[in-house]
């Protein structure tokens, strides 16, 4: 494999910088997927935090949910994803993981996920929670799909005689969620222009 000779940027020449972008590339289109999967995964023995499963077995029941329900691939890589940051910052998990997910989601989505904590509340009942918190919200396009979401594929998903699907069910979709981002953004000029933003 063609390596870069330099060491830092400023003695990269035109060659290390060619070799560098193609390198690139070719393992951003192979690996797309791979660090937010490699993120969840890392969860599959975490402890519970007092519920009865943990977040990456919550994670799976929320796309098993929404798979055998029939939603289409994006939802369904939502539904798996949408807590994936919820160890690194439990009171912002829901802002961490769309910010990860962004560039991958329609723009609905994308609020749905950014946003789900606070639609979440809606369904705490018997708690001190505010259960209307999300009404400031109402009249935003995603106000509906996040409750839709939350009520079907995030509050009743911690049930530990679920039969979730494996891990392996979803990669393929993830995989392809990202690499088809990735695809559009190495193409032609496209490298370029995520640059010069």
């Amino acid at each position: 494999m063609t390596m870069v000779y330099a060491t830092n940027f400023l003695t990269a020449s035109a060659a290390d910088w060619q070799n560098a972008v193609e390198i690139g590339n070719r393992h951003y289109l192979a690996s797309a997927g791979e660090a937010v999967l490699k993120l969840l995964k890392s969860q599959r023995d975490d402890t519970t935090q007092g519920w009865q499963v943990n977040n990456y077995q919550h994670s799976l029941q929320c796309a098993s949910r929404a798979l055998r329900q029939g939603e289409d691939e994006e939802f369904v890589v939502c539904a798996l994803l949408h807590d994936v940051a919820q160890e690194l910052d439990p009171f912002s998990h829901d802002k961490i993981a769309a910010q990860i997910l962004k560039p991958f989601l329609g723009e609905i989505n994308h609020w749905v996920i950014e946003n789900h904590q606070v639609f979440q509340l809606r369904f705490r009942v018997n708690s001190q929670f505010d259960l209307a918190a999300c009404e400031k919200y109402r009249g935003h396009p995603g106000f509906e799909k996040a409750l839709y979401f939350c009520e079907h594929y995030d509050q009743n998903c911690f049930d530990p005689e679920y039969d979730h699907l494996p891990i392996e069910t979803f990669e393929p979709l993830v995989r392809r969620m990202f690499s088809r981002v990735m695809e559009e953004r190495l193409r032609g000029s496209a490298y370029r222009r995520e640059f010069e933003r």
